[in-house]
């Protein structure tokens, strides 16, 4: 037995050490370039048992196989032998035991795998170019198992991109950035032109899937490697736009900008974006009484604006940035009167006393210099806030009263245009107070009152013109008459500058100064169209129209992701001809942020979103919901979209910080108080007020005291303010008051 075991072993023995030699022969025959007699050979070696999946076995058949596939005189006979090639090239990394030791196999045969993958993207780029993307995948598959080549990962990605497979694209683009950033940023390889596209791809990607975080990193890569390129730049500005919507008003918001400004100089939205931010942070600082934190910050301020003096195209950027370059000694005055200009009081007094501290002569009074100053200001909005904040600050200053009634008569024997008669009040009422025996300071306060109320209703600023009548409502009761002719000149102009001049026509009418708006999406494709912001600045002006004439003096603001979340909602009413606020997912075109807005918004049957607002206000339903919504003082944020037959408005929303008290005791209504144009006297009366309505009861009466038949709707909480709503049953007269 031990004798045949013997021989057994002897003859595999024998056999093993044969199959060798014939290995050994192929191997001669491959490096002398006698191919077809290396073939026969080497095939002979993988009938064998024990050497068909040995590594080298392998390799050395892909190398026989590649070199028939080169010479042009044998492929006819070897149609395959490319595809041999790679297939057995995969096999011999295939057989290595462990993942490590495939690595180390590939890296030993570093050169000829590249030559391989070289020859077979020739190959797929052939299909690719040619559009064949079905072809091409399968082929650039193959010369990624590699793992050694960028472009066969590129060019796959693209080929499930093309074909609309985007997410099957991801993994792709995400391998091949991960291999470019490395490879060019640590050893400078040349940049080939499909080396952008993992980069444009994963970033529009991700940023139409809003996952900005991992769009940025991605972007950002690609511009570290590609800084010229226009696409990255683009979608590197979007992303700093969106970063800046997220973050609030900061120090981190101002670096934000900074460093936008680094990738972007002449950028205009951004030079404007630097100068609020600093002039917010400089009234946050003024307002809690920080100078020593506001000079630090205005100085930086002033030298950012120095600095600007170096920028190639300081022409274009002085067009938008009108501080840009100029020495701190011009800038910061002008600031000062700006800050007067938009009303930061605070701001205005902290900059002045900032001035004379950081370049104002040495070891002078501060307090005198102030007093100086506000004497010889020539403005009287910077000089009427100079003296009244450092008499707010420090009471007892001698000389600053006796100082602003000096200043005050002397202004008052001149000329007030419109843009001074706001201070120009506020300085002969502080004097009025402090010098009761002159009447003329009263006399003046008054006489610039009634003319701030004419003068901000012709030039459309209608809430401070609102507010300074109802101020002089109190003040001057024996002036009724002038008072009522004004309060019918301030709703007309109103009527005409901010509803009739917030129309928006539908495609085709074409009349001038107003836009037109046509739905550009496609419910079959699912797209959701757009919106100019000519016509969602009119939208915002109407509804804010409403909410003025009613009472609410909180403004609203159409929020662009609002915007574009109605856009979503309408595409999904359109695509599929109904308009719900529980639509459910088996809706076509179904998206979430969609579905979460229709159930938020105010829907309706409008092509035309001008028309669905006055809709909305004169919605004839019990609840007035619609209405209610639209004149809820907390709201902030709104937004509003119109397809080809609806129209929705994300009204709903909490932002806005009303003081909880404010409408205890003011009131909202439509029709509003006072007068009201006609065709904006809808069937529906509404009362709200921030008390508890339950068993309210209406009663009205016209001029003459005559009670008028209504019918009172079921009281229903849960729309904004607590309201009331009726419906008189008598036709409403034109010019008649009611009660």
């Amino acid at each position: 037995m031990k004798r045949l075991v013997l021989i057994i072993f002897l003859c595999i023995s024998g056999i093993c050490h044969s199959q060798n030699k014939t290995c050994d022969k192929a191997r001669q025959f491959y490096e002398s370039g006698k191919l077809k007699a290396a073939n026969k050979q080497i095939d002979k070696c993988l009938i064998d048992k024990q050497l068909k999946d040995n590594p080298n076995v392998l390799l050395l058949k892909s190398r026989i196989m590649f070199a028939i596939f080169v010479d042009k005189t044998l492929l006819e006979k070897y149609p395959s032998a490319l595809k041999d090639a790679m297939r057995y090239a995969e096999r011999s990394i295939e057989e290595n035991p462990s993942e490590s030791a495939q690595a180390a196999f590939k890296n030993a045969n570093i050169d000829y795998f590249s030559q391989l993958i070289k020859q077979n993207n020739k190959e797929a780029l052939e299909a690719y170019n040619n559009r064949k993307y079905t072809k091409a995948l399968p082929i650039f598959r193959r010369s990624i198992y590699f793992g050694l080549d960028t472009q066969s990962l590129v060019l796959a990605g693209d080929c499930h991109w093309q074909m609309g497979e985007k997410h099957q694209s991801v993994p792709y683009f995400r391998k091949s950035a991960d291999m470019i950033y490395a490879a060019v940023l640590d050893s400078n390889t040349k940049v080939f032109g499909y080396h952008k596209e993992p980069f444009r791809k994963l970033g529009k990607y991700f940023i139409d899937e809003k996952e900005y975080d991992s769009a940025y990193v991605i972007v950002k890569n690609g511009r570290e490697i590609l800084p010229n390129d226009p696409v990255l730049s683009e979608y590197t500005y979007h992303l700093m736009l969106y970063a800046l919507n997220k973050i609030p008003p900061s120090e981190d918001y101002l670096r934000a900008v900074k460093q936008g400004l680094k990738d972007f100089p002449t950028d205009s939205f951004l030079h404007h974006r630097e100068n609020s931010i600093y002039i917010f942070l400089l009234n946050s600082m003024a307002v809690n009484n920080e100078q020593a934190q506001f000079n630090k910050l205005l100085a930086e301020y002033a030298a950012s604006k120095v600095a600007k003096q170096k920028l190639r195209d300081i022409a274009t950027i002085r067009k938008y940035d009108i501080f840009a370059g100029k020495e701190p000694t011009v800038f910061i005055p002008e600031l000062t009167y700006y800050l007067a200009d938009i009303g930061l009081p605070e701001a205005v007094y902290a900059s002045n006393r900032a001035r004379l501290e950081l370049y104002g002569p040495q070891g002078t009074d501060i307090n005198q210099e102030i007093l100086k100053s506000a004497v010889v200001e020539q403005k009287p909005k910077v000089a009427e806030i100079l003296f009244r904040r450092h008499l707010e600050l420090f009471p007892q200053s001698p000389g600053f009263g006796k100082a602003r009634a000096e200043y005050t008569a002397a202004k008052n024997k001149g000329t007030s245009g419109y843009y001074d008669l706001l201070p120009m009040i506020r300085l002969n009422e502080a004097s009025a107070k402090d010098y009761p025996k002159d009447p003329g300071f009263k006399a003046k306060a008054k006489e610039y009152r009634l003319r701030l109320v004419s003068e901000t209703s012709d030039s459309g600023d209608f809430r401070l013109s609102r507010r300074t009548w109802n101020e002089n409502k109190k003040l001057y009761p024996d002036q009724q008459k002038v008072l009522d002719a004004q309060w019918r000149k301030i709703v007309e102009n109103d009527f005409r500058i901010n509803y009739y001049g917030s129309r928006v026509n539908l495609k085709g009418k074409n009349e001038k100064l107003v836009p037109e708006y046509a739905w550009d999406g496609n419910a079959d494709s699912c797209k959701e169209g757009s919106m100019s912001l000519a016509v969602v600045s009119r939208l915002e002006q109407r509804i804010n129209y409403f909410r003025r004439m009613a009472g609410v003096d909180e403004e609203i603001f159409l929020d662009e992701r609002d915007n574009e979340n109605c856009r979503f909602a309408v595409m999904m009413c359109e695509a599929n001809k109904s308009m719900s606020h529980e639509p459910n997912d088996g809706w076509r075109c179904y998206i979430p942020a969609g579905a979460e807005t229709l159930k938020n918004s105010i829907l309706s049957k409008d092509a035309n979103p001008s028309i669905a607002i006055t809709a909305a206000m004169g919605q004839n339903h019990a609840t007035a919901g619609n209405r209610r919504w639209l004149l809820y003082p907390r709201s902030l944020y709104m937004g509003i979209a119109s397809s080809k037959s609806f129209t929705a408005i994300k009204a709903i929303d909490h932002s806005n910080p009303v003081d909880s008290n404010k409408y205890k005791s003011s009131f909202v209504a439509w029709p509003p108080a006072g007068y009201c144009p006609r065709m904006l006297v809808f069937k529906k009366w509404s009362f709200s007020i921030d008390q508890n309505l339950q068993g309210a009861q209406v009663s009205m009466k016209d001029g003459a005291g005559q009670n008028i038949e209504l019918k009172q709707d079921t009281y229903t909480a849960g729309y904004g303010m607590n309201t009331v709503v009726w419906e008189p049953t008598a036709g409403i007269q034109a010019d008649t008051d009611y009660t």
